[in-house]
């Protein structure tokens, strides 16, 4: 503590001169009264600077109040006249004194010293808490206040002195009772400081926050904050860098590096939450224009990946959904012209069934298409004559049946009627022709048998017991039985064709 504000100390009197020991005496020489020749003095000395005022007063005011009191014409207690009238001028010399006077100044000494004494600890603790810094002027004033108050004191101005007092005291309160409001400001400079990145400016407001509340917890922390600010400083500068030069990846990456430094740094997160924002649509931007570049170029898959991705980088994205949706247009377009370019394809070459399927699958993603209804009117008839041409030229032995030969027959009819026939068509209507004009034709069959055997053509006639018999057959496969009572049965399966006439041979020759 400055010299300023000591305790104030009574003014010491001038006392008698003592021959003093001679300084040139050795420590081990000193004489065995010296010590207590100091302690006497010592106790001279008090009972001079607090008793004998206080004694003197009393002294001054019983001799004042005595003789105010007593009888100015006759001395008292046997006086001489002459001692009356000395004692009297002596006493009319002596300041007036009463115990009221003499007790209310005791009082009013004893209020300074307490004053002082709580104004010294107020100012120490003020001191300690950096005060002279943060107040230099205030605390001036309370030390000039206090010097006032002691000149008073000095002068027995108590009354003064006290005032002089509690005026530092009560200026010396209030800065100490704005000591939480001071800290909590340096606390906040030290917080913008950081946020601000000016380490300097940081560690000058925590060192006077630490003097105002040694060891308070918000000073530790921003401590550790501030340990950290240079590393996130160089991640904060690497960040922009690479944001100027477009490497907004990089950019995200050195900022996520300075918010792992300081995760309560206010700007660094806004920083980085900006910088995610660009980047996610800096790549929302880029899969839209790779979607739409392979849209343009038909590869509809990739196109669908990069909205997709476009879609999930923004949830709910309007943009995203509108580029899909015309993806599928399209998608859908282009599928459609496939299968309309497909179907003509098979119908020019006749494939009937095939050109049937491709049509459907058309008709299944819209029913209105026009194209699609055409062509399964064209296709469907010429499939149905495909099919019943064909099985007329492949089984020729089916047509011995009259009612497979008459709708054999009504097909090829069918067939001729159908408009703007293709060549295919045309050569398997002549083909079926070929075949119905053979099939129709009969031809002559030798058939013989044992007059024993009992004999039916299947689909023909019942011949009976004979043994030879000519038929007139067309052109087919035919089933001869022959039975006969004891005998087992027997079957025979000959074919008629033009060109051929062996005999058919029916006769039941193994006994049961």
């Amino acid at each position: 503590m400055t010299e300023q504000y000591q305790r104030v100390q009574p003014t010491p009197f001038d006392a008698p001169e003592t021959a003093a020991p001679s300084t040139a005496v050795a420590s081990d020489s000193k004489p065995g009264w010296l010590l207590p020749a100091f302690g006497g003095l010592g106790v001279l000395a008090l009972v001079v600077v607090f008793i004998l005022p206080s004694w003197v007063d009393s002294q001054d005011d019983d001799e004042a109040q005595g003789a105010a009191s007593a009888p100015a014409t006759a001395p008292t207690n046997g006086s001489t006249p002459t001692q009356a009238s000395t004692n009297a001028s002596a006493k009319d010399s002596a300041p007036l004194a009463s115990p009221f006077a003499d007790a209310r100044a005791a009082k009013a000494r004893s209020e300074a010293q307490e004053l002082l004494a709580e104004l010294l600890d107020v100012q120490e603790n003020l001191t300690d808490r950096g005060a002279e810094e943060w107040a230099t002027e205030a605390m001036e004033g309370i030390a000039a206040q206090a010097l006032s108050g002691d000149e008073l004191y000095r002068e027995r101005e108590f009354d003064g002195a006290i005032e002089q007092y509690q005026q530092a005291l009560t200026e010396a309160l209030a800065l100490e009772q704005s000591l939480p409001e001071r800290f909590e400001a340096q606390i906040a400079a030290a917080t913008d400081a950081i946020e601000g990145f000016e380490p300097d400016g940081a560690a000058a407001a925590l060192a006077l926050a630490e003097k105002l509340e040694p060891g308070a917890p918000e000073t530790a922390g921003l401590a550790q904050r501030l340990d950290v600010l240079p590393a996130v400083i160089e991640d904060v500068s690497a960040a922009t860098d690479s944001e100027a030069s477009g490497d907004l990846s990089s950019a995200v990456k050195s900022m996520q590096s300075a918010a792992n430094s300081d995760s309560v740094h206010q700007r660094v997160q806004e920083e980085l939450v900006r910088l995610q924002s660009a980047l996610t649509e800096q790549r929302f931007n880029a899969a839209m224009s790779e979607g739409y570049a392979a849209l343009d170029s038909a590869n509809f898959d990739a196109a669908q990946k990069r909205f997709e991705r476009a879609g999930s980088l923004y949830p709910g994205s309007s943009e995203a959904a509108a580029a899909l949706q015309e993806l599928s247009t399209a998608r859908t377009a282009a599928t459609l012209q496939r299968l309309q370019s497909r179907g003509d394809d098979l119908l020019g070459k006749e494939d009937w069934s095939a050109a049937i399927k491709v049509f459907e699958e058309a008709l299944a993603i819209d029913q209105s298409l026009r194209f699609a209804r055409e062509g399964l009117a064209v296709a469907e008839p010429r499939a149905q004559a495909d099919k019943e041409l064909s099985a007329i030229v492949k089984q020729p032995e089916r047509l011995v049946d009259d009612a497979i030969l008459r709708e054999a027959q009504s097909s090829v009819t069918r067939a001729r009627s159908l408009d703007g026939l293709g060549p295919r068509l045309t050569a398997q209507i002549d083909a079926a022709e070929k075949v119905l004009s053979v099939a129709s034709t009969p031809l002559p069959v030798s058939i013989s048998s044992d007059g024993l055997t009992e004999v039916t053509v299947y689909k023909v006639a019942r011949l009976g017991l004979f043994e030879s018999q000519q038929l007139n057959l067309r052109p087919g496969k035919y089933t001869a039985v022959g039975s006969r009572r004891g005998y087992r049965d027997v079957r025979v399966v000959f074919t008629v064709v033009p060109g051929s006439s062996s005999p058919v041979y029916v006769a039941c020759n193994e006994a049961i």
